[in-house]
């Protein structure tokens, strides 16, 4: 036997009733040795995984008809991906890439994230109750194949309004940042969001709509963004859509189509849109970026201050026994290297959350019990409390790293001042060069 002897000694142990299934082999007869150990050799070494592209893609037909909502949400979102990357002179036509067929700016978009879109979105359908129940979307017939058709029709007059707003664009694929995996994804949430709106504001129900009839409900309110579209150019959208990859990606982009929405239609805020316009302030962000600068500042001077104070302002005092951990004087070491001319104390170049190792040292922590112990918010607390030391490094490099997508949540914001606070208050720092 070349490979596979796991796959048959796992029938070993089996009762006989379970030994009448059959085995798929693919035998040889009369194989040379050499060539036997150069297969088992090519099985080992040489094997790939089924694509991720392709596992997808087949699994409109694999999965077709399961009873798992999960699987039945997939393999129509499959086979529906399928059909619009098929449709002749449509929207999709020959835009979502093939197995084994090189992407292009234009043919740039892939069927696992656009399910990923589609998902999201739960307009095909969404998982319940771990995976026990299917809810219907709005774009759902009574059986899969009417969802397959329903979906179909929507889809494309949907992203063909969106075409027909900038066709230029459109057609630039990545380029254009309208034809894309995150613009797509976006668009779907967006169109999700517009029909639960409309349901909500009418008390009415989008299934019992016809394809076309739903589709003028939509465009009423994709008018601002169309509107838009039609005046915009390439700089203008890399301005407002140009957005770092990531799974956050496609809701960033949602929430900026939202914000072409709402001036009209003041009302339209879906879940999770204010919170991310409050998280886009420039007062707020400046304030936070702030508050995170001078957080850092309290605690190197609270810590180093104490530290001299306790055991003396030479470095084999406060540095050798006040820190001890020779990876954070090494590092500092090396960093002050790099700026020979400019002459700081080696605490100068401690990282931040390597004061909580010195902090939080046996020794050390009596000496700072005082400042640092936080409980989280609306927590008791423990013995001790310095999980906001690496919840606040986190933060730090939002505007140490800054990025289209990356940015401040609103929880964010209210973090950073309760922790801020906490500081001033504890070590009586009023950030003026002095101490109360």
């Amino acid at each position: 036997m070349i490979d596979g002897q796991h796959r048959l000694y796992g029938y070993a142990s089996l009762n006989d009733h379970h030994l009448d299934q059959n085995i798929m082999v693919v035998a040889f007869e009369e194989l040379d040795p050499t060539e036997e150990a150069n297969l088992f050799v090519t099985i080992n070494h040489e094997q790939k995984s089924v694509p991720k592209n392709l596992l997808d893609d087949l699994e409109g037909d694999l999965k077709w008809g399961s009873k798992k909502p999960s699987e039945r949400i997939g393999a129509v979102a499959s086979r529906l991906l399928s059909v619009l990357n098929e449709d002749l002179g449509e929207p999709l036509y020959g835009r979502i890439t093939q197995q084994g067929i090189t992407s292009t700016d234009s043919t740039c978009l892939t069927i696992p994230e656009l399910k990923n879109g589609l998902r999201k979105s739960g307009l095909i359908g969404t998982s319940m109750r771990n995976n026990k129940e299917y809810l219907p979307g709005p774009l759902c017939g009574e059986t899969d194949a009417l969802t397959l058709e329903r979906a179909r029709e929507v889809l494309n007059g949907f992203f063909d309004l969106i075409r027909s707003a900038n066709p230029e664009i459109w057609d630039a694929g990545r380029g254009g940042l309208l034809c894309t995996n995150i613009s797509l994804q976006g668009y779907m949430l967006f169109l999700s969001s517009v029909i639960s709106y409309w349901e909500n504001k009418t008390n009415s129900n989008a299934r019992e709509l016809e394809p076309l009839d739903l589709l003028l409900k939509v465009n009423t309110y994709l008018d601002p963004i169309r509107g838009w579209l039609a005046k915009a150019n390439f700089r203008k959208m890399n301005e407002r859509f140009k957005i770092q990859y990531g799974s956050g990606a496609p809701s960033t982009y949602f929430y900026k189509l939202c914000q072409l929405v709402n001036p009209e239609y003041d009302d339209f805020c879906p879940t999770g849109y204010l919170e991310w316009l409050e998280s886009q302030s420039a007062e707020k962000i400046a304030e936070a970026d702030k508050q995170i600068k001078e957080i850092s500042i309290i605690v190197n001077r609270i810590v180093f201050d104490t530290l001299k104070e306790v055991y003396g302002e030479e470095v084999s005092g406060y540095w050798h026994e006040g820190v001890k951990d020779k990876t954070i004087m090494s590092s500092a070491y090396q960093k002050s290297l790099d700026e020979p001319n400019r002459g700081l104390a080696l605490e100068n170049y401690v990282e931040f959350i390597e004061h909580k190792k010195i902090i939080e040292r046996k020794e050390n922590w009596p000496l700072f019990k005082e400042y640092f112990d936080i409980p989280e918010l609306g927590e008791k607390g423990k013995t001790k409390n310095l999980k906001w030391m690496e919840k606040i490094n986190e933060l730090r490099r939002i505007p140490a790293h800054p990025t289209e997508s990356r940015n401040y949540r609103k929880d964010d914001f209210e973090y950073i001042e309760y922790v801020y606070q906490k500081l001033i208050t504890k070590t009586s720092i009023d950030f003026r060069g002095s101490t109360a």
